[in-house]
């Protein structure tokens, strides 16, 4: 067996534990009749109500990649950024972190004016954003609940620890968000990596240049795609798109807390939605599984039972209506464009394996 095929395994064996787990853990000392009767007594109409905000999230997504193209791919056509987007989505459900890879690629083929060089670096330009969005969002969220993390000790969070962890990434993410896209950020990245090309002689471990080369790369695609986001008009439209698509990432959140008799309450706001939304996301940033699997279900049912006071059979029937929703939105979205483009779900693998 080579050693690509042993990683794969190794990769796909701790995905399956860490979905096992999860599963394992939000469906943790529940009582099953009471689960049924959530099930029974939940207004469905809700879940299908939700589809509209979550095509209309994906959408404005594809709009602000539009934005942060339009310097570089002026020309480009919303409707197959859009189809990325989804491609890339129906991926991630698949195997996480590949939609990243295969959403470029997909464009790239669609729009022939446009490089997958430079599209994979709009992508992380995105991301970037993303993140900014994602600690800032945290940030405001501890400002107004200090005792955000109390409350998830049973999934070994210590909100003691974890509070001033959080504290601290909040200040180096944005300061590296900050100066990585600059050309100060490409300078010290080649000084700060550089021992690893010396121990690379000194060691015969060729990986660590690659691995060298690896991120430097990422700074130079960083500096190409933030490169083009340079105008005050486009700065303005990519905030107001990044606030108009993470409200809409609320947005089926809170319309589900009114499917089930839980969240009948003052305490199911779109703040509490914001927080279920936060948690979740982190929880998908540290432990990626395919869809969000496992992982979104053992985190909305604490947060569920923390900040909106579900009961745990609404919170488990909650997080399990709400994510099949959203998983199956990017599924029948993509199997449609794969159908309209006359692609497979093998080409899109191999697409990610050759990036």
């Amino acid at each position: 067996m080579n050693k690509q095929r042993l990683i794969s395994i190794l990769k796909v064996t701790i995905t399956f534990l860490i979905v096992a787990f999860s599963i394992y853990f939000s469906i943790w000392k529940v009582d099953f009749s009471e689960l049924g009767r959530s099930f029974r007594t939940a207004n469905y109409w809700y879940a299908l109500l939700i589809i509209i905000p979550i095509i209309l999230s994906h959408y404005v997504r594809a709009v602000r990649w539009k934005v942060i193209l339009e310097r570089i791919h002026p020309n480009v056509r919303t409707g197959n950024l859009f189809a990325g987007v989804m491609i890339g989505y129906f991926m991630n459900n698949l195997i996480p972190r590949s939609g990243e890879l295969v959403r470029p690629w997909f464009t790239a083929q669609e729009e022939k004016d446009t490089t997958y060089s430079s599209l994979l670096g709009s992508i992380i330009v995105e991301r970037f954003i993303d993140t900014v969005a994602l600690l800032i969002m945290i940030a405001v969220i501890l400002l107004v609940d200090q005792h955000m993390f109390d409350g998830f000790e049973e999934v070994g969070v210590n909100a003691e620890v974890v509070r001033p962890i959080i504290y601290m990434a909040i200040i180096l993410g944005i300061v590296f968000i900050l100066i990585a896209p600059s050309r100060a950020g490409l300078w010290i990245a080649e000084k700060a990596s550089s021992p690893l090309d010396w121990l690379a002689r000194r060691t015969g471990m060729t990986r660590l240049s690659k691995f060298r080369e690896g991120v430097l790369d990422m700074f130079r695609k960083l500096q190409l795609g933030f490169g083009a986001v340079r105008t005050p008009r486009q700065v303005l439209l990519v905030v107001v798109h990044t606030a108009l698509l993470y409200f809409l990432y609320m947005v089926p959140l809170w319309i589900m807390f009114n499917a089930f008799p839980s969240g009948a309450n003052p305490e199911a706001t779109l703040f509490a939605a914001l927080e279920i939304w936060a948690v979740t996301a982190m929880g998908y940033a540290i432990a990626p599984t395919p869809g969000a699997f496992g992982v979104f279900h053992v985190t909305a049912r604490i947060a569920l039972m923390k900040f909106v006071s579900f009961s745990e059979a609404d919170a488990i029937a909650y997080a399990t209506l709400t994510h099949f929703v959203n998983y199956l939105v990017p599924i029948v979205i993509g199997i449609y464009y794969l159908a309209t483009r006359n692609l497979s779900v093998g080409s899109l693998v191999r697409a990610r394996a050759e990036a």
